[in-house]
Formats: structure tokens, sequence, C-alpha cells
């Protein structure tokens, strides 16, 4: 379990700060001008438009707290994209798909095994678009900024059970392999929903664990086609 004395909680979020920026007018600001400035007000005003930082008028730009309403939403969507997409892959996933998608999963053991974490998200991220690779453009895109902003969750996940996070993601990321190669198509949905929703749920009963999920039960029941039900944790997808 994660040690929840190090994290900071207000009303309706929880924070693990890592580092913050400082201007220093002096140095910085023959820096921060031209091309650099205004790339970096763009870069800032997206962070804060995804959540991921909060600038208010005169006041410092702060690396946002984890809001468990944000999180419940963001992995809702994905899982309700993330299976469409999949669904839409099934008839077109061929021997080459599935010999990139086992290198992918073995590149993936071997970066967890040996701490690499950059790699296990590169080869993971991979993954994940391989198998979704049947789905259009726009919805391919809308899949990259959900997944880029689940990266977080899946790292708290990873920090809070350092020795066996990868054990069932990996065991998930093979079922749902095996569905799709052989044209399961309900087995690999709803695989994948399930997988998703692991590390929603884990991250939420370790940081805010007085907060009630309501939008991944949902997205997770539409696929399961049943009523929703109060899900419970494991793992990081």
């Amino acid at each position: 379990m994660v040690d929840r004395a190090r994290y900071r909680r207000g009303a309706h979020t929880v924070t693990d700060l890592k580092y913050h920026r400082v201007w220093k007018t002096k140095y910085g600001y023959p820096v921060l001008r031209g091309e650099v400035g205004l790339r970096l007000r763009e870069v800032l005003r997206m962070l804060q438009e995804e959540g991921l930082v909060e600038n208010e008028p005169n006041q410092r730009t702060r690396v946002a707290g984890l809001d468990p309403q944000e999180l419940d939403d963001v992995y809702a969507s994905r899982i309700l994209m993330e299976t469409l997409a999949l669904s839409m892959t099934m008839g077109t996933f061929g021997p080459a798909g599935r010999k990139e998608a086992k290198r992918l999963l073995a590149e993936m053991r071997r970066a967890a095994k040996t701490g690499d974490f950059d790699a296990w998200f590169a080869a993971h991220a991979d993954y994940h678009r391989l198998i979704t690779a049947g789905a259009g453009e726009g919805l391919q895109r809308q899949l990259r900024v959900f997944a880029d902003r689940t990266i977080r969750y899946i790292r708290i996940y990873q920090l809070s059970d350092p020795n066996s996070w990868q054990a069932a993601g990996d065991v998930e990321h093979a079922q749902i392999l095996d569905a799709l190669i052989a044209g399961d198509d309900r087995g690999a949905v709803t695989g994948m929903a399930h997988h998703l929703a692991r590390t929603a749920l884990r991250v939420l009963t370790d940081c805010a664990p007085s907060y009630v999920p309501v939008a991944v039960p949902h997205a997770v029941a539409l696929i399961d086609r049943r009523p929703p039900a109060a899900l419970r944790l494991s793992g990081a997808s």
C-alpha cells in the first residue's frame, strides 16, 4: 500500500508534489522571450486545459493535485473509447500485428524486470496503439490524449507497489492479445475494460479512499452489458 502520510490533502484533492517551477526574473527574462516564451505559454496553456497544472492570475503556476473526480472521468472515457477502437481492429489484426504485439509484450516484461520505466512506458504505449490501430485517425488522436493523461496514475501505482506492479497487467495484456488473435470480440473488449479500470480503482483506493467512483463502474457496466456495480481494485494499465 502507498504511504498516505507523504500526500498533502485538500477538500477535494490529494497532492504528491515532486517539483515546482520558479521564475528568476534577473536570469530567466532574457531567455523566456521570442519563440521560447511563446512556446512555454502554449505548453502551460495545454497543461492547464488538461488539468495537469493550475494557473491563477498573479499566482505561481502549480502542478495540479490528484483530483479523484478527474481520474474517474478520464479513465471512464478511455475505457469507452479504447474498447471501441479495439473492437474496430478485430478484423484487420493480421500476422504482422500479432508478431509485433508479442515483441512489445516481451519488451514490457524486460523493462519491468530491469526497472527501466521509460522503456516500459514506450512499449506499453506502442502496444495499446497497435491493438487499437483499426480506429480512424480522429479517434486515435483522442486515445493518445487520454493515454497521456493516465500516465501519472500508472506511475502512482508503480510507486505504491514497486515489487509486483507489473504482474497483473502483464497477464491481462497477454489475455487481451489472445482474445484479439482468436477473434473473441467480447473477451477482448471486456478484458480491456477491466484492465483499464484496475489502475483507476487502485489509485483511488490508495490516495482518495473516501471517494466513491461512479464513471468507471458505469463505463465497465456498459461493456459488460450489466447494471453498474461497486468494482474493486488491483493493478496498472
